[in-house]
């Protein structure tokens, strides 16, 4: 018994990219879906410019000390507002998730009743 005669048999070929995107596309979207990406795009855009804004002093000058030489990018903003809006957003995504499965239910009972 060899192995790579064993690893012929079960492995399985990759999807191919047509079958994805009709697996894909196939899929609506609803407002509140559409909402949440929108709004951690719109974040994750905020998240790189309030970095940017609200720089970090790492040298100050020897004469003044609320003068600062080396100003950089500040980079724990930048993921606290990534990650606090990742998280607001798939709650928002999973609203919407539920709200699209509650109403195919509601289709379905709709038909059965007609």
């Amino acid at each position: 018994m060899d192995l790579f005669d064993e690893v012929n048999k079960t492995k399985k070929d990759f999807p191919k990219v047509h079958s994805v995107k009709n697996k894909v596309g196939s899929y609506k979207l609803n407002l509140y879906q559409l909402f949440a990406i929108g709004v951690f795009v719109i974040c994750f855009f905020l998240g790189i410019v309030f970095g940017n804004l609200f720089s970090t002093c790492t040298t100050t000058s020897y004469f003044s000390k609320n003068t600062c030489v080396v100003a950089e990018f500040n980079f724990s903003i930048m993921f606290g507002i990534w990650f606090i809006s990742l998280l607001v957003c798939v709650f928002m995504f999973a609203i919407g998730h539920i709200i699209a499965i509650l109403s195919q239910i509601n289709e379905k009972l709709e038909k059965n009743n007609l």
